[in-house]
């Protein structure tokens, strides 16, 4: 695949598969809350789509790794899960949903690690720049499908989910042909460091449990309109966005290791930020902040994975990443944080201050 041509794909790619996140993550809530969904049943049904990649995606990727894949595996995903959130509105009762949602993160969970995988072996040095547009098309999806549903009801949240993963599956066909193996390789198996990898990835995402589940809620106990608080977060999303633009220049200059590292020692004075009593003062810059606990740190991760493990478990590696990580992680650390905000704001992000703390000790002394 020539460099144009990958540029091209992985571009579109991107910012089809993260403009779904757009659609899902600010009004998946709120259309299961017209379904009849509390806060419990809204709470698992959405840790569904998260979740069913952790065990599902791995085991794919294992299977592609040894060249037991078919064509069409990323297309096929990608549709399945257009076809099931067409199907959201036939679903009756909290079971039935929390089953389509689960067949939405298989297919939808699927695609993405074994797409990075192509795009590390082909461009290592150009992930940031192709990842941006994943923060682009986010942004587009999520202001275009707020201004949809405002105008039709949230009613027209599947219709407008399907629509988004059918262009995902799209994008992702432009890499079915290189998703497989080019030629045998001689080994599997993720060596040991490569676990604790990710692992201490993993952690490091449990650590974003509270400000991804509780941020809005916090700047709205203290007075923040919703303009406010959307332009905060888009103040995150537009950090993020800087930090891929030049995490490829910054990892070449420093290393990927110091890379990590330097994010992975920051991100206990973010969280500890949003310990403090909500002003602009302390929440821009905690904002500001996402481009390191989330984009230096996600950039390195991926990097790291990708260099940590031979040639025959790149798609395996990629797809516990993404599942652990992405899966387990957000969930598991959204999941703590519950209790602890409910002691008080301050224990949810100092807990999340002090986890942090720890994982920047454990890769600082297991980083060799």
């Amino acid at each position: 695949m020539t460099g144009d041509r990958l540029a091209g794909r992985a571009s579109r790619f991107y910012a089809a598969y993260f403009g779904v996140l757009g659609v899902f993550m600010p009004f998946a809530g709120p259309y299961l809350e017209t379904r009849g969904l509390g806060a419990v049943g809204i709470g698992c049904v959405v840790a569904a789509f998260s979740l069913a990649k952790v065990l599902y995606s791995p085991w794919i990727g294992r299977l592609v790794d040894r060249g037991r894949s078919g064509r069409g595996l990323l297309l096929v995903h990608g549709l399945i899960a257009a076809v099931a959130a067409a199907m959201l509105p036939m679903a009756r009762d909290a079971w039935s949903l929390g089953a389509v949602m689960t067949i939405i993160g298989l297919g939808y969970g699927t695609i993405l690690p074994l797409v990075e995988a192509v795009v590390l072996s082909h461009a290592p040095s150009g992930y940031g720049r192709f990842r941006v547009w994943g923060s682009v098309g986010f942004v587009v999806l999520a202001v275009s499908t707020a201004a949809l549903l405002d105008r039709f009801g949230v009613g027209l949240f599947p219709p407008l989910l399907a629509a988004a993963l059918g262009i995902t599956a799209a994008a992702s066909s432009a890499f079915d042909g290189a998703a497989a193996p080019s030629v045998p390789a001689t080994t599997h198996a993720v060596p040991g460091p490569a676990w604790l990898l990710i692992a201490i990835l993993t952690v490091h995402q449990m650590t974003h449990g509270p400000y991804y589940a509780f941020f809005s809620i916090r700047l709205a106990d203290h007075g923040f309109g919703g303009l406010w608080i959307g332009a905060l977060w888009s103040v995150g999303v537009v950090a993020e966005m800087i930090s891929f633009r030049a995490g490829d220049r910054l990892g070449r200059r420093l290393s990927w290791r110091t890379l990590l590292g330097l994010a992975l020692a920051l991100t206990p004075l973010r969280w500890a930020a949003l310990c403090l009593e909500p002003s602009l003062w302390t929440i821009v810059p905690a904002q500001l902040g996402h481009a390191v606990t989330f984009g230096l740190a996600h950039i390195a991760g991926v990097q790291l994975v990708q260099q940590s493990v031979p040639v025959g478990a790149v798609r395996f590696a990629q797809s516990l990443y993404s599942g652990l990580a992405f899966g387990f992680g957000i969930v598991v650390g959204s999941a703590l944080a519950g209790p602890l905000y409910a002691m008080s704001p301050a224990t949810a992000f100092g807990g999340a201050a002090a986890l942090s703390v720890l994982v920047a000790g454990a890769w600082f002394a297991l980083r060799r």
